[in-house]
């Protein structure tokens, strides 16, 4: 396989744009959670590190799978919008019945460092982004 130099600038090109897009992707996220996540993470927090961490994964796979099924850059920006959409809609839905069904405040547990609550959080958002990419 031989790249030519247009290939390469179109890849560097979808690089520097999808990894604006995390970085506002999970911006969004910081600014929405309950919490200071930079803050309890600078205060030794591993939960919420954690859970950020998980969280930067399913978006980072989300976008990857979104520019492979993509032909046009803003296909892939809109996939990789609507799915985030997708996984605040089911986190919100989840910390609602972990709540309410179970007694348990996710957001609570985790700025307060308990690790099964960041690891519950976290990774349903991996699994959430890996049925998101089949769908694609």
């Amino acid at each position: 396989m031989t790249l030519t130099v247009h290939q390469l600038l179109t890849m560097g090109f979808w690089f520097i744009l999808f990894m604006a897009l995390l970085f506002v992707l999970m911006a969004v996220d910081v600014t929405i959670t309950r919490y200071n996540d930079f803050e309890l993470i600078r205060q030794g927090r591993t939960a919420v590190a954690l859970r950020l961490v998980c969280k930067l994964s399913a978006h980072a796979l989300i976008i990857t799978r979104s520019m492979m099924v993509s032909q046009v850059v803003w296909d892939a920006v809109v996939i990789s919008a609507y799915a985030f959409v997708l996984l605040l809609i089911v986190q919100w839905l989840f910390d609602l019945l972990m709540k309410r069904a179970f007694r348990i405040d996710m957001s609570r547990n985790i700025a307060e460092n308990h690790m099964p609550s960041a690891l519950l959080s976290g990774f349903l958002h991996v699994v959430g982004a890996v049925i998101l990419m089949g769908s694609m």
